[in-house]
């Protein structure tokens, strides 16, 4: 019998369903995991927390689609338009002529949407071929979708004149070019079991710091830095800021450079 869950938060029943993905609990704030609740158990098609146990357990499938609601993965291309602008015109206008082949990793990338935005500027700017883009995410679902490199044509509106020949929208679907996808690499992987071996230019981690506990999110920020090259940049959201004392720079809104000294 699976232990009961708060009928105000369903504590247990988010302890329970992470540990049957392999994902710490203990990681997360539960406030945000909290308001997801009605969400998760609409997606599994039941009413109460007890009856998800039943129909989790009975059909394994829905465990990935339950901890999909959860942990919500929200993105999107050029989100944040200034963001993506600094980028292009203070970073990746000087690897040009500094950083040859760059090294960019997408943490917790969602279904890769940022990571195919930045692929754009540096196909513009003459560095794709040469460039290597990682993008992890612990969910296998949301990788499997940014591997195809199909989204909705919606999707990509804000690729217009030259950049949108990136993409071939038909039938509702834009799909990503294959100058875009031979250059990515995109891996089921959990922040929590470790980062991935640097030394990274760029590293884009975006608006998962603020669903994390203050320990937790200092430690993901820590191994971060760890893999970033001297003079690397790391990119998040706007509510994500770095703890006091480490060695990171703002140079514009939700950019900090390493500082090398």
């Amino acid at each position: 019998m699976h232990p009961a869950a708060p009928s105000a938060a369903g504590d247990s029943f988010f302890a329970w369903l992470f540990s049957r993905a392999g994902i710490t609990a203990e990681h997360y704030r539960l406030v945000p995991a909290q308001r997801r609740l009605a969400a998760c158990l609409r997606a599994v098609g039941v009413r109460s927390v007890e009856e998800a146990y039943q129909r989790i357990d009975q059909d394994s499938s829905l465990l990935e689609l339950a901890i999909n609601t959860v942990l919500l993965g929200v993105t999107e291309f050029v989100r944040d338009s200034a963001v993506f602008e600094t980028l292009e015109t203070q970073i990746i206008a000087k690897w040009r002529f500094s950083t040859p082949k760059p090294r960019v990793w997408s943490a917790a990338c969602s279904d890769g949407q940022e990571l195919y935005s930045l692929a754009v500027l540096l196909a513009e700017a003459g560095l794709i071929q040469s460039a290597k883009l990682l993008g992890t995410d612990c969910r296998r679902r949301a990788i499997c979708q940014a591997r195809t490199g199909v989204f909705p044509a919606g999707a990509v509106q804000r690729f217009s004149g030259a950049r949108a020949r990136y993409f071939d929208v038909r039938a509702g679907k834009a799909i990503a070019s294959a100058q875009l996808r031979q250059c990515m690499e995109w891996n089921v992987a959990d922040l929590f079991d470790g980062a991935e071996p640097g030394p990274w230019d760029l590293i884009m981690w975006r608006n998962m710091a603020i669903y994390l506990t203050n320990d937790s999110a200092e430690q993901i920020w820590r191994a971060l830095i760890h893999e970033l090259a001297p003079g690397g940049y790391i990119v998040v959201g706007k509510a994500d800021y770095p703890p006091a004392g480490m060695p990171l720079r703002r140079i514009a809104p939700c950019i900090y450079k390493l500082d090398q000294d």
